[in-house]
């Protein structure tokens, strides 16, 4: 994946804020994860999972004998997934958020002990230890030998490691409700994991109904800035293209995208001529407001529709990863191409 500096950072030593650079660990806060009777009863009907699990260099099969009790998450969207899930008192640990955790987690959130970051905001392999994880997930750079063992040491130790598959380039909202699925099979709460999923179609489908059987020619040509100054790092295939395409846009540089960001020229932008631009926030980038005004003032794009006409709106990149968050963000877009919002 080709990145500008904000992202490749991102997503390469996943950038954290709000977070003290510290020794490695775990808070002083952290509590055991006790074994309750609805738990002991959720393993004696649990019904083992197997699944495929990618670290890049090679494929796992995975064998979960029964449902995970202590997981530690290393990406926002993660956290919410598993939160989503009614899972906050089997998380162990987390880190590395993007943007402020949702308002109705927020609760549940506090209560997880969080994990100290060292140089290179990771964090480290004691620390991880510590936790008594017996599940991961995070950005694939987020699990490694350095951080939490390689994935042949994970799961030796029957620490059962989990890509979202939703990650990868080609994923749409249907694979998020396979990962939600999955999930749901993992920690043994299926019934939870299918209520999660049929909330997000019908809230889905309330926006997609209105956007209807639009032609392509109808609609809004528009793209998702990321950062760059010399090039600009946008949104290209994925899921991030895949919500642009439900919620009625025309992402101008998704359809001959391979990768989910891509870096492309200015002159490319004024070619396409958007007609509304995203611009993302997270909280360890650079300050949203000076990106809209470098955009503004840049002066290859003054004739863009997008910025001639003010159609400059933000978004969390939180909002733009796997999760609960994709309905809300599909009905902001629908908002913003066809609605005017700001």
């Amino acid at each position: 994946m080709i990145k500008s500096k904000s992202l490749r950072r991102f997503l390469a030593v996943l950038m954290v804020a709000g977070i003290s650079l510290s020794v490695v660990g775990c808070s002083s806060d952290k509590k055991e994860t006790s074994q309750t009777p609805e738990t002991q009863v959720a393993e004696s009907n649990f019904t083992p999972v197997e699944f495929t699990y990618s670290d890049g260099a090679k494929d796992y099969n995975v064998k979960v004998e029964k449902p995970r009790q202590k997981a530690v998450t290393l990406s926002q969207f993660m956290t919410e997934m598993l939160l989503a899930l009614d899972l906050g008192d089997k998380m162990v640990g987390t880190a590395l958020l993007d943007n402020p955790i949702l308002p109705e987690f927020e609760e549940a959130y506090n209560k997880i002990p969080e994990l100290k970051v060292g140089e290179g905001h990771s964090i480290s392999k004691e620390g991880f230890i510590a936790t008594g994880a017996d599940f991961v997930s995070g950005w694939d750079s987020s699990i490694n030998e350095q951080t939490t063992g390689s994935s042949d040491e994970l799961i030796k130790k029957d620490i059962t490691p989990f890509m979202a598959k939703s990650y990868n380039p080609d994923a749409t909202v249907e694979t998020v409700y396979e990962d939600f699925e999955l999930l749901g099979k993992i920690f043994g709460v299926e019934n939870k994991a299918n209520e999660v999923v049929n909330k997000m179609k019908s809230d889905i489908k309330a926006v997609t109904d209105k956007v209807g059987d639009i032609k392509e020619e109808d609609r809004v040509k528009m793209m998702v800035y990321d950062s760059g100054e010399k090039d600009a790092m946008v949104v290209g295939s994925g899921l991030a293209n895949n919500l642009i395409e439900l919620a009625g846009g025309n992402n101008i540089f998704g359809k001959d995208a391979d990768k989910p960001y891509i870096n492309v020229s200015w002159e490319s932008i004024v070619a396409k001529n958007p007609e509304v631009i995203l611009v993302t926030d997270f909280l360890a980038g650079q300050p949203v407001k000076e990106k809209i005004d470098f955009l503004k003032n840049h002066p290859a794009l003054k004739d863009v529709p997008a910025i001639k006409n003010d159609r400059i709106y933000v978004v969390g990149l939180a909002d733009l990863s796997p999760g609960v968050r994709n309905p809300k963000l599909i009905e902001e877009m629908y908002g913003y191409f066809f609605e005017g919002n700001k």
